[in-house]
């Protein structure tokens, strides 16, 4: 009998086992049994190596102990069974017998602690494997669910990113200019629907082209190294500033464009945001406004030499009737009747109305200057202006201890002064006449007089028309002049680059004030 055929019946280890203890008593009577079968049977039949049995049968226990102490057990049986046999014959073979049996008990007892001992590293290995398996099963776990969580994440990234592309695509083709970006090499990486419109190239054709391709082939030249010094120097501009640009189409046509110029940084390196605008519809608005600024400005001086013309030679008969009417007064004063004197009066005042008109007109007709502004003595001005003026010593006359110097045409702050210093005095009633001339610098560069009277005042209604061509609001009877004295004034200031307005009150003076461009320091008056 071998070992492999006694260990045929032994269960595997993952089997079921018996319980140990029944096991146990199942091996306590196995070895009596055979002990009591080699009691009965005559010496030298070899019941002793029946205990193989014994100690194959402690191998499922998986007890080291068990297995030895059944080893233990069979080998006494075995001598013990040669004491207790009924027959003694062959005691040589029966001693032979017996240690041939204890022999293959220790034998079998040796390769059962070596399978238990070999199972029992098995086991352990198997239990280490297990955990090692668990814990790595876990681990994959772990990581297959982190890795789950992070492809969730970045297709959630993806498609974020997927949605911003398509708004920004979307945004970039509103966009009322052409946009492309250029890369660092000059070659097209974006361009919007409204490039195709101007250029005529798809935004297939382009990606990728260089931006000369858009570019006369007279300026390519000088384009590339206007682009090399942006890029040693990049700041968000206007390109071409004081030259004119111009495009070409896919076709060979150019036209005007006006293009803005933004860096950018992006991980694909440095890059250029460019705005393309075609301008072709302002630069003929622009020709069309030039050339109608030139006509209005040849009319315009026509207009001036005519007024100017009429002007003058309205004077000339003008004062003939006046002295013709002056001779007949002289020469027929004892002659006619009162009331003819009284006509002729008539006739000569009527003239000399017209002669102060005609002048009026003419001064107004003079007021459009051409000549570059200078730096202007306000103080001078107001002297010279007083002198002239000459009033009457119930006048008092306010100015503040320094003028400044101002910007403007000396002839323009006469006249204006001029005629807001007389009508001051003619529409005012008061005794003394007080006329107040001051100033303050205002922010932006520009200097605010103002001329204040305790004349007569306007009504609110009126403030606005008396600044306009042969507005009165008195007749000639009440008050002398031709109205246009303070239309003078506000095209003066219009000429000087500033505003006039006035505030007054009916019955208790008005005070004009208007500005003037700062000059470059003060001067005494």
């Amino acid at each position: 009998m071998s070992f492999k055929s006694l260990t045929m019946g032994v269960p595997p280890l993952t089997a079921e086992m018996p319980k140990p203890n029944l096991q146990k008593v199942l091996i306590v009577g196995l070895a009596l049994g055979i002990f009591v079968a080699d009691c009965l049977t005559p010496l030298g039949v070899g019941m002793g190596s029946l205990y193989i049995l014994v100690v194959v049968a402690t191998f499922p226990l998986n007890h080291p102990w068990t297995t030895k102490i059944a080893i233990t057990g069979a080998i006494l049986l075995i001598f013990l069974g040669y004491w207790g046999s009924i027959s003694r014959v062959g005691q040589e073979t029966a001693v032979i017998n017996r240690s041939l049996s204890t022999l293959c008990v220790l034998i079998t007892g040796l390769m059962t602690l070596k399978n238990i001992y070999s199972r029992q590293a098995l086991q352990t290995v198997k239990e280490d494997l297990e955990v090692k398996y668990g814990l790595q099963t876990t681990e994959l776990k772990e990581q297959n669910h982190t890795m789950g969580i992070l492809l969730e994440n970045m297709q959630l990234i993806k498609n974020d990113l997927e949605d911003k592309e398509r708004r920004l695509r979307v945004f970039v083709d509103a966009f009322p200019s052409g946009m492309l970006i250029v890369n660092h090499l000059g070659n097209v990486v974006l361009a919007n629907k409204l490039i195709e419109t101007l250029f005529g190239y798809s935004q297939h054709e382009l990606i990728g082209q260089s931006i000369d391709t858009l570019v006369p082939k007279r300026f390519q030249e000088d384009h590339a190294r206007h682009r090399m010094a942006f890029l040693e120097n990049p700041s968000t501009r206007a390109m071409g500033v004081g030259r004119d640009l111009f495009a070409r189409r896919k076709d060979g046509s150019e036209f005007p464009v006006e293009i803005g110029l933004n860096p950018i940084s992006t991980p694909d390196g440095f890059m250029v945001l460019s705005s393309v605008v075609d301008i072709s519809s302002r630069k003929q608005h622009e020709a069309e406004l030039k050339r109608l600024n030139q006509q209005l400005a040849n009319q315009n001086q026509e207009l001036e030499a005519y007024n100017y013309a009429v002007s003058h030679d309205l004077r000339t008969p003008l004062r003939a009737i006046h002295n013709y009417a002056d001779f007949l007064l002289e020469d027929l004063s004892t002659k006619v009747s009162s009331e003819q004197t009284e006509y002729l009066t008539g006739i000569t005042t009527a003239v000399c109305e017209a002669e102060e008109l005609v002048s009026d007109l003419l001064e107004l007709s003079r007021l459009h200057i051409k000549d570059s502004p200078q730096v202007c003595h306000v103080g001078t001005i107001i002297s010279k202006t007083l002198f002239l003026l000459n009033f009457d010593k119930d006048v008092e006359i306010h100015t503040p201890g320094e003028w400044p110097t101002v910007l403007g045409h000396e002839y323009l702050l006469k006249q204006i002064f001029q005629n807001l210093l007389a009508n001051g005095v003619k529409f005012n009633h008061s005794s003394p006449k007080v006329l107040k001339m001051n100033w303050r610098q205002e922010p932006h560069g520009m200097i605010t007089f103002s001329v204040e009277d305790n004349g007569i005042g306007i009504s609110e209604p009126y403030q606005e028309k008396i600044f306009q061509v042969f507005e009165r609001l008195h007749t000639t009877r009440e008050y002398e002049g031709t109205g246009i004295g303070l239309a003078i004034v506000k095209n003066a200031v219009n000429g000087l680059g500033g505003e006039i307005r006035v505030k007054s009150e009916l019955g208790k003076g008005s005070i004009f004030s208007f500005t003037v461009p700062i000059g470059e320091n003060y001067d005494d008056a």
